[in-house]
């Protein structure tokens, strides 16, 4: 029976531990819980149509079944509820995005993602006035720090995660005890020798935590809304609203420069007050094609990297953690 290490536990590591699980292979998972982990801070938003243009998200019709199998198969598993289906409201602010909203909604290829929308439901008491609106469909949310935290106390119950620090000169003693090892270190495999010329392009990424302190909880808006940031409901009355993006930056916590920008951008959006509840940090591993990568180390056959799913992890990490796991165990 194949014995794979696993090194990281975020959004990666979890589902990948857990794709091997279910085809017979003994995983051992090793986490150092280092400060900056994106699927920590993340909101976990899967979104079918993005970008200014409006452009359907890579491979999409091929990752989204698979996501949903997935997060729904971890539910069963962990016994709480991870996955949510829930629509994103659009708000078009100039009348070129909202033709070029109604030309999308009309293409063939796009019908059952966009559709347009006369008014903005919940959202309407809280937003500024001036907008034209538009439904992005078949979008959801998975949430991931509860994830990855459940997932870690399953594995600890179960005997296969421990809280270790992978360091170079620890390899060797790694190598010997199991078949193959898997790197899932998200941004800090930048640095990982066993591969040389991955190519990263790490990001910062930070959020903020609202509070509406004046709506009437049974008047509270369950859809997503997006303009220039993202709005999304994670329950009890928080919302999550981000991100950033900072390709140069001294630390992974958050600061004043990425709580500035997060609100400028919320009050162009919002006449409501709200309350910030938090603000949390992380760093996406992002690479220059924003592709994922999983790569085969030149210098040790028996290592692997499972990186890069930058700002589309829970989307693509089910796909390529199914991928991944069936290869190291086929050959």
């Amino acid at each position: 029976m194949t014995k794979i290490l696993i090194i990281g536990q975020g959004i990666a590591g979890t589902l990948l531990a857990f794709e091997l699980r279910k085809r017979g292979a003994i995983v051992d998972i090793q986490d150092g819980n280092l400060p900056g982990a994106s699927s920590v801070a993340a909101a976990g938003i899967v979104n079918p149509v993005t970008g200014k243009r409006y452009v359907k998200s890579w491979r999409f019709e091929e990752f989204y079944p698979v996501a949903r199998q997935t997060y729904r198969e971890l539910e069963e598993l962990l016994q709480l509820s991870l996955w949510e289906e829930r629509p994103i409201l659009r708000l078009l602010g100039t009348a070129e995005e909202t033709n070029d909203w109604s030309i999308r909604c009309a293409q063939e290829d796009y019908a059952g993602y966009l559709s347009e929308r006369s008014h903005a439901g919940l959202w309407g008491p809280l937003l500024k006035p001036g907008f034209h609106y538009g439904l992005i469909h078949q979008a959801g949310r998975v949430n991931l720090p509860l994830l990855v935290q459940s997932f870690r106390q399953f594995a600890m119950k179960n005997g296969f995660f421990s809280e270790k620090t992978w360091l170079p000169v620890t390899q060797e003693p790694l190598f010997s005890a199991y078949d193959k090892v898997v790197f899932c270190e998200g941004w800090r495999g930048e640095s990982n020798s066993l591969f040389p010329e991955t190519p990263f392009r790490v990001s910062k990424g930070e959020a903020l935590l609202l509070r509406f302190p004046g709506v009437d909880p049974e008047h509270l808006p369950t859809e997503m809304l997006k303009k220039t940031v993202l709005v999304a409901p994670l329950g009890n009355g928080i919302y999550w609203a981000g991100s950033t993006y900072r390709w140069f930056f001294p630390d992974t916590l958050p600061g004043d420069e990425g709580k500035t920008f997060l609100l400028d951008h919320l009050h162009d959006m919002l006449a409501a007050p709200f309350e910030i509840q938090d603000q949390v940090a992380g760093i996406r591993p992002t690479m220059i094609d924003r592709r994922p990568v999983i790569r085969q180390s030149p210098i040790n056959p028996n290592a692997f990297m499972f990186n890069g799913l930058g700002t589309k992890g829970a989307l693509l990490a089910p796909y390529f953690a199914a991928q991944l796991a069936t290869q190291l165990l086929q050959n």
